[in-house]
């Protein structure tokens, strides 16, 4: 039950935190601010929750282990997360959470010819419906090929790929160094030296003058506690009882859309219901 209830709490978080960037974004703020401020915030929360969470260890780490867990937290935390701001700047929240929760479709494609995993019928069946409600979310009547090419949705697509490809990385380094804490500590070590190769001094000051500041620091809370949850769920309960739960985010996303985001992103039902397909979708590979 209290794998349950974490895997419940990081799908609210995740659901909630898109809704609250957007909140940000249209006060004028920046896509590179956002993950920087976040980011910035997220390192002294893991250092203040390290000692309940088996403490940072580094003793036991190879170059190799090391390595892997920097390309983890770049892939998730840094570029992943950095189109999934822009996608939500771009294109609204909804959408962009419901694209980026597609990337296990990448992590099951990349175990098949990376790992020469087997998949069945089940997992294309998930594959396929996750694809239509892919395209429910972003299509538009009358956009063509001009929506293929539109930043926001290439950016989210970037995003779930790059999510996607991370467990790969950490799946890799936790196996030869059982430290889930530290693997999480370094790969946001390695996501804010990204993030601030993108933020320029003079850009962050007149960011801080913005409102939409507390939003995205208020964000990065939201990220950090989600993951913390979602690593407690993980070790409460099993894989396959917790992460079906903490997909249903999206629709987080959804709810709180149209509570809090009533007269800035329009919700149609066409967006509802690709989210739910993607929901179902990865719920069920």
């Amino acid at each position: 039950m209290e794998g349950k209830v974490l895997a419940l709490t990081t799908a609210f978080l995740f659901g909630l935190n898109p809704v609250v960037l957007k909140l940000g974004f249209a006060r004028g703020g920046r896509s590179d601010a956002a993950l920087f401020v976040g980011l910035a915030v997220t390192i002294p929360i893991f250092v203040l929750v390290s000692p309940f969470l088996g403490g940072l260890s580094f003793h036991d780490l190879s170059a190799l282990t090391i390595g892997a867990f920097i390309l983890g937290g770049l892939f998730g935390s840094g570029i992943g997360r950095r189109w999934m701001y822009i996608a939500i700047d771009r294109m609204g929240a909804s959408p962009a959470a419901a694209i980026k929760n597609s990337a296990p479709v990448v992590t099951t494609c990349l175990a098949v010819l990376v790992l020469g995993e087997q998949v069945g019928l089940r997992q294309w069946v998930s594959v396929a419906l996750i694809v239509s409600g892919i395209i429910l979310v972003t299509w538009q009547r009358g956009a063509g090929v001009r929506r293929l090419i539109d930043v926001g949705l290439l950016a989210a697509l970037g995003s779930a790929l790059s999510y996607g490809i991370r467990p790969l990385f950490l799946e890799f380094g936790l196996d030869k160094a059982d430290v889930p804490m530290t693997a999480a500590f370094i790969g946001a070590l390695a996501a804010f030296a990204y993030a601030s190769a993108f933020t320029r001094p003079s850009m962050l000051r007149g960011e801080f003058a913005k409102p939409s500041i507390r939003f995205f620091a208020a964000g990065g809370v939201l990220q950090a506690f989600g993951f913390l949850a979602l690593t407690f769920g993980l070790s409460a309960g099993d894989v396959s009882v917790v992460y079906p739960v903490t997909s249903t985010a999206p629709l987080f996303t959804v709810i709180f859309t149209a509570l809090l985001l009533r007269n800035t992103e329009r919700l149609s039902a066409r967006i509802v219901v690709g989210a739910a397909a993607v929901v179902g979708g990865v719920a069920w590979i």
